[in-house]
């Protein structure tokens, strides 16, 4: 009887002992900020510490970067035994859209651009500008400013430059064809057979006709007298 008793006295004090001796193996540590942190960083943060990182879930996030930690259970501060893990969510970035820099770019280029990210071209304007037709001029909202998905981008774009046609009806072939190609048109002389309309050489008809705005470089029709 006495060897039995003695027995368990000695097993109980193994396992006071044993669980003593766990007891004081165990660490607690206190669980370090990692909101804002990159994946990888906050990763080191908490391997530091003795901690774990899970992560459990990813939003769309407006001010928190792609793969960077918006929030973290534990908390910040809070005192947790070595080996916990800590569960995160991960940032998939914004879900706005960076509007990229149109200016320059001719209109096709623009489109293909803003397609390709998920915006799109709104109103557009046309001006007079010696820039080739087509060249994008201005845009609203400006480069760098945040849009939502399928945004619309307004633009000014050029339609080249004009000038008004002259009148050269009832001068002479010669003089009118110096005084269009200075003013930076292109001729075509036709000759009339009807010389009845006029002096020889004598500018009997013009298209387009005077007055009318057209674009730089365009082509004068001439019917003269022959």
């Amino acid at each position: 009887m006495k060897k039995i008793l003695t027995g368990i006295l000695i097993g109980l004090l193994i396992v006071i002992n044993f669980g003593c001796s766990t007891n004081a193996e165990i660490k607690i540590v206190k669980v370090p900020n990692i909101i804002g942190f990159k994946l990888d960083d906050a990763e080191k943060e908490l391997t530091n510490r003795g901690l774990i990182l899970e992560i459990t879930d990813s939003e769309f996030n407006d001010t928190i970067p792609l793969d960077h930690i918006i929030s973290q259970t534990p908390e910040n501060g809070e005192e947790v035994k070595e080996g916990t893990i800590v569960k995160a969510v991960i940032s998939n970035g914004s879900l706005n859209i960076t509007v990229p820099d149109l200016t320059g770019k001719n209109l096709e280029e623009a489109i293909s651009i803003l397609k390709s990210i998920g915006l799109t071209i709104g109103e557009i304007t046309d001006k007079e500008d010696n820039s080739p037709v087509g060249t994008i001029l201005s845009q609203h909202p400006a480069a760098g400013s945040i849009l939502p998905p399928y945004g619309r981008i307004k633009i000014v774009a050029s339609i080249g430059t004009f000038v008004i046609v002259p009148n050269v009806i009832g001068m002479d072939v010669e003089d009118a064809t110096k005084l269009l190609l200075n003013a930076g048109f292109q001729i075509e002389i036709i000759e009339e057979t009807d010389i009845a309309k006029g002096t020889k050489g004598m500018v009997l008809y013009q298209y387009p006709m005077p007055g009318l705005k057209v674009s730089h470089g365009a082509e004068i029709r001439l019917k003269i007298s022959k």
